[in-house]
């Protein structure tokens, strides 16, 4: 009788259980989603944001993990917007740095490796097909899955975060295909503009001044803490 053949392939820890609870809480999102009649209001997209994260956070424990900030300190921490020249990408770094910690040194951004952001416009229709997708690839999940389709799957969920939230915004009479929830510049060229594009307009017309790094206080040295008694005075015979 031949021996049975055992195959090499081991099956992650956290797999099973990561993989179960994205399976768990992918319907109550979706359904929540579904619900809602066309352009629901901000605040019911509010919470659906808030679902979305943490159903990202565990399609983000499955796949590969990537450094979006090329941090060794915050991998996953948030990115700097607008980084000084030569500096690195992480908000963290550089705000401790720009605070006078000189320890603090994020790397280049080279090699970030950042999750997906859909391209706008943010409608309530591109989040229903974001959701479509999702749905396929999760069904099609299991232990044996690729790391590139658990990649995927973090890129997925990451992208419908970015719409439900956009869409969470408030909303004004700007009407702005990037940021729907943006508010008005009533100083802005040409007319009350959205906020948020006017601001980005102006970063990327005018110069970044060179970043203020102020010194950190030095700190006196402390005494020895002895107190310093007086000695016992001599007094002279009176002859």
């Amino acid at each position: 009788m031949d021996n049975p053949q055992h195959s090499a392939y081991r099956i992650p820890t956290k797999l099973p259980f990561l993989l179960g609870e994205l399976r768990s809480r992918l319907p109550s999102t979706d359904d929540r989603i579904r619900t809602i009649p066309g352009r629901g209001d901000p605040t019911e997209y509010d919470a659906i944001a808030d679902s979305l994260y943490k159903l990202f956070v565990t399609a983000r424990n499955l796949a590969p993990s990537r450094n979006t900030t090329n941090c060794s300190t915050h991998p996953n921490g948030p990115v700097d917007p607008a980084p000084p020249e030569e500096w690195g990408p992480c908000l963290l770094c550089n705000t401790n740095r720009r605070a006078g910690d000189p320890r603090a040194r994020s790397g280049t951004a080279t090699a970030v490796n950042r999750y997906e952001i859909p391209p706008p416009p943010y409608t309530h229709e591109a989040l229903l097909a974001r959701m479509r997708q999702i749905n396929e690839v999760v069904f099609e999940l299991h232990y044996r899955s690729s790391a590139q389709d658990l990649a995927l799957t973090a890129d997925l969920v990451h992208g419908a975060f970015i719409i439900a939230r956009e869409l969470s915004r408030p909303r004004t009479v700007s009407r702005c295909p990037r940021h729907p929830g943006a508010p008005l510049d009533p100083a802005a060229h040409g007319g009350p503009r959205c906020l948020f594009c006017v601001t980005d307009e102006a970063r990327r017309t005018r110069t970044a001044p060179p970043p203020q790094i102020r010194d950190r206080p030095r700190r006196l040295p402390r005494g020895n803490g002895r107190r310093t008694v007086p000695g016992p005075t001599t007094e002279g015979d009176g002859a």
